[in-house]
């Protein structure tokens, strides 16, 4: 696997991926994603400020983009362990969240961000503490911030959903991107529009990013395209769910969706192109100025440790940032097995989406 913190993503397309919750109050807002970014990372500039306290308390203020379902099994385990400490959840996109640490920045309110891709924690520096866990040599390497300026809790893969039944009578083998092209599967792929999904988004930059030709990866995106023949699912969940309701033989989504219906007895299975992935991850930080920096660095380490990880892949069907963690579904390949490529240094997702507009209009 190649290192991927030699760069880091120059386009923000915010994510709402893992973090934390049963905390006693929530604010609310629709969450979203953020794809990856590309520059390299710097050294935080060092701080003026006095070092805070760090000295246990009783609260914990965790900032997250992640639904209700994945910060509550996070923040439950975590108050199991800890039930001294009330942890107070307020969720949003990573996007709003970080205006809001920096509107809160002479006095935070939050202790922890939880959530979203590197770009996010590059953007913000100056305003995280910088922090490296006891389990980083436990971490897989390529994903570690070279500083402590954040680190990964799980790691994200685009995915390909095939229904079994109905591929094995269409008679085509899907084994990666170039196998989409085929004419065969004219008709029969589910995909959201990228102008709207920020995971369609990330799997046309996989795909313009492992298939390389003289139009940086445009030549097969059209071919690509084309085979959809002029019809685009609903939204990010339709494109899996058609293929897990019989309605298509192929989709194109996050892994953990996949291994959710694999695990669920759907009769599919997922693919991992040959040609390569553009792994990215989920992180969490500490907020400077943390009123309870003790306790969110303690956080920090547990959703970190083999404990929390092993419950993350398990009930959350994330793939954990630990090497330790072993997959538990049949058909989920290791994260040193897969074919990993660096994420593009100089993608844009507005011109990719712009770009992907005008192909579609003139396919239509």
């Amino acid at each position: 696997m190649k290192k991927l913190l030699s760069i880091l993503l120059t386009a923000v397309l915010v994510l709402g991926l893992t973090a934390c919750g049963g905390g006693q109050s929530s604010q609310s807002a629709a969450p979203s994603q953020s794809a990856a970014p590309a520059s390299s990372e710097a050294a935080p500039a060092e701080s003026e400020s006095a070092e805070p306290a760090e000295e246990p308390t009783n609260s914990l203020v965790l900032y997250t983009s992640a639904s209700a379902g994945e910060y509550e099994l996070i923040v439950n385990l975590f108050t199991e362990k800890y039930p001294e400490i009330n942890v107070e959840v307020v969720s949003a996109g990573t996007g709003e969240l970080a205006s809001r640490i920096n509107a809160e920045k002479t006095s935070p309110y939050g202790d922890v961000l939880m959530g979203g891709g590197a770009t996010t924690y590059v953007g913000i520096a100056d305003l995280l503490e910088t922090y490296v866990t006891p389990n980083t040599p436990d971490l897989f390497e390529d994903f570690v911030s070279s500083y402590g300026l954040f680190t990964p809790c799980y790691i994200n893969v685009n995915s390909i959903i095939v229904n079994k039944k109905l591929i094995d009578e269409l008679g085509v083998t899907v084994d990666g991107w170039e196998s989409l092209a085929d004419e065969r599967l004219k008709g029969n792929i589910s995909f959201a529009s990228p102008a709207d999904s920020s995971s369609a988004l990330e799997v046309l930059i996989n795909m313009i990013a492992a298939m390389p030709d003289s139009n940086d990866g445009w030549e097969y995106a059209k071919k690509f395209l084309a085979n959809l023949d002029g019809k685009l699912a609903s939204g990010s969940s339709a494109a899996y769910k058609n293929v897990v309701e019989g309605e298509y033989e192929v989709g194109l989504c996050n892994e953990d969706k996949t291994i959710s219906y694999m695990k669920a007895g759907a009769d599919v299975y997922a693919v991992y192109a040959k040609e390569g992935i553009t792994l990215r991850t989920s992180n969490i930080g500490i907020i400077k100025g943390s009123n309870n920096l003790y306790n969110a660095k303690l956080f920090v380490d547990f959703v970190t440790s083999p404990e929390c990880q092993t419950a993350m892949e398990a009930e959350l069907n994330v793939r954990p940032a630990r090497k330790d963690v072993p997959m538990t579904t049949e058909g989920r390949v290791a994260t040193t097995d897969l074919v990993s490529i660096p994420y593009p240094e100089d993608v844009s997702a507005s011109e990719v989406k712009t770009q992907f507009q005008d192909v579609w209009t003139a396919l239509s």
